[in-house]
């Protein structure tokens, strides 16, 4: 797990980002819509939920991509299920990690992935070229920090686009579940920004937040059982003092 974390970093921080190389872009994927919609700013973004449940969401969205692709299974304890075709590195590596600790319950795996999936979720935004790194002075201590901005203005619209979700047409109706990929990485995507408080410092009108709170609600039953299982623990772990992670 080392070397793969070495190699991402290093990537990242070289500039080698995937429009470069074939100029296409993936779509983004659970965990980096998650951490857009919990930043916010434009010259540099920060944080609008404390590190501990941004932590805990970009730890739910890797195992929520990973479930969606049916890669991985919970029955209950989390286990591969899938061929390991995996469309980026940062999915492999968390895939290969579970392959190799099969055996522990979700709640192990956010608490374990929390430790380090700000970070890698960010270094995969920065390898995409939706964000890119604002060199900083270091103040009075010397030395250099770093900051980052939203490079791709689209990419960076995540309040426009949750509001777009709650108002726009619904094509999840019906008591079935739901079993579109792309559908169900847009309702997990707004259950997680739900589930870790980043959705109260948006501001969305009135209507929009009255239809999306009954939106989300509805969606959360239709959902199949292992992202909702997961929703929950999210849910409960976000209830916690806080996240320890484990060793």
């Amino acid at each position: 797990m080392k070397e793969s974390d070495d190699v991402l970093k290093g990537e990242a921080a070289h500039g080698r980002t995937a429009p470069e190389l074939d100029n296409t872009r993936l779509p983004l994927r659970i965990a980096d819509r998650f951490f857009l919609a919990a930043h916010s700013g434009e010259n540099r973004i920060s944080p609008r939920i404390d590190p501990e449940r941004l932590a805990l969401g970009c730890a739910g969205g890797l195992l929520a991509e990973l479930i969606v692709e049916e890669e991985i299974a919970v029955t209950p304890d989390v286990r591969p299920s899938g061929n390991g075709r995996c469309p980026d590195f940062l999915s492999w590596t968390v895939l290969r990690e579970i392959r190799r600790e099969a055996g522990h319950d979700l709640r192990t795996w956010l608490e374990h992935l929390s430790r380090t999936a700000v970070e890698k979720v960010r270094c995969r935004l920065v390898l995409v070229d939706v964000l890119r790194e604002v060199p900083i002075s270091g103040g009075l201590r010397g030395g250099s920090a770093a900051a980052w901005r939203v490079a791709d203005s689209q990419c960076g619209r995540t309040t426009a686009a949750l509001e777009e979700l709650f108002t726009g047409t619904d094509t999840t109706t019906g008591n079935g579940v739901i079993t579109v990929p792309e559908r169900l990485t847009e309702v997990t995507f707004a259950l997680l920004v739900r589930e870790t408080g980043a959705l109260r410092p948006m501001r969305f009108a009135k209507q929009a937040q009255r239809q999306g709170e009954f939106r989300m609600n509805s969606w959360e039953s239709l959902l199949p059982g292992t992202l909702r299982t997961l929703i929950h623990e999210i849910a409960g772990a976000r209830g916690s003092s806080a996240i320890t992670p484990v060793h």
